[in-house]
């Protein structure tokens, strides 16, 4: 059984609960959180949003950066758990100018929609 992990506001901190989890919102969480290569029953598993903490916030960032994620959530297609992964990116210079704010919708193999949201820091 999974437990759900609750995040924080900007989904940077996850505490771990003893609730059952209803949804794949963890999936969705460690798949971006961490690192491409430093799960070590799999070095495929995570993502590469790292690599972007020292880019520009420039439109190839954000392209980037949506790349990554769906590239860190392909698995989810691939084994049956979700049907659809829409990713998009918001660059919200007026705010911050070194913040990247992430936008996914997950669509699980149930129909139900898993949203997450993140900022990136860049330069």
């Amino acid at each position: 059984m999974d437990f759900t992990i609750l995040t924080d506001d900007d989904a940077t901190v996850g505490k771990m609960t003893f609730d059952a989890a209803g949804d794949i919102m963890n999936n969705v969480y460690l798949s971006l959180v961490v690192k491409r290569g430093s799960w070590f029953q799999n070095p495929d598993f995570g993502s590469r949003l790292h690599l972007l903490q020292r880019a520009k916030n420039t439109e190839k960032t954000a392209a980037l950066a949506e790349e990554y994620c769906r590239e860190a959530l392909q698995w989810l297609i691939d084994t049956g758990r979700a049907t659809h992964i829409d990713v998009r990116t918001e660059r919200d210079r007026s705010q911050d100018l070194h913040r990247l704010k992430l936008l996914v919708e997950v669509t699980q193999a149930d129909g139900r929609t898993v949203s997450f949201d993140r900022f990136v820091e860049v330069v």
